[in-house]
């Protein structure tokens, strides 16, 4: 017998069968070792960010594609991630984190204060 590929069959061997076969093990392979560097990539940015002194937790100190600060690492988890987003407001929440929930109010107060007090704009320009 005279066996032909199939019109338009331009896989490695003779046997699609078995390419595919072979396609979908490498498509594991890749999965897997994805997963395994993607693992390793978090404990090298932990590592990281575990680093980071309190004076430093905004500036370019964590590495990637371009430096991240650990604010913006964490600004991106919270806004894309459900869990990291979930453990900032237990924290936040949390008697630990009274002080910056009370600084963070005061910052917030002195940029709108006007609209926080329902003032127009022209409203005490003297102040």
């Amino acid at each position: 017998m005279n066996a032909r590929h199939p019109v338009g069959y331009f896989g490695p061997t003779s046997n699609p069968c078995a390419d595919a076969e072979r396609w979908e093990d490498e498509q594991e392979h890749r999965a897997a070792t994805a997963e395994s560097r993607e693992i390793e990539a978090g404990r090298i940015v932990l590592a990281e960010v575990e680093a980071v002194k309190p004076s430093e937790w905004s500036k370019y100190t964590i590495s990637a594609a371009r430096m991240f600060s650990a604010n913006e690492l964490l600004l991106n988890a919270v806004e894309e991630d459900d869990d990291t987003a979930t453990a900032f407001a237990e924290l936040m929440t949390s008697d630990a984190a009274k002080k910056v929930r009370e600084l963070m109010a005061m910052h917030h107060a002195k940029s709108y204060w006007r609209d926080i007090a329902g003032l127009p704009d022209d409203e005490l320009d003297d102040v």
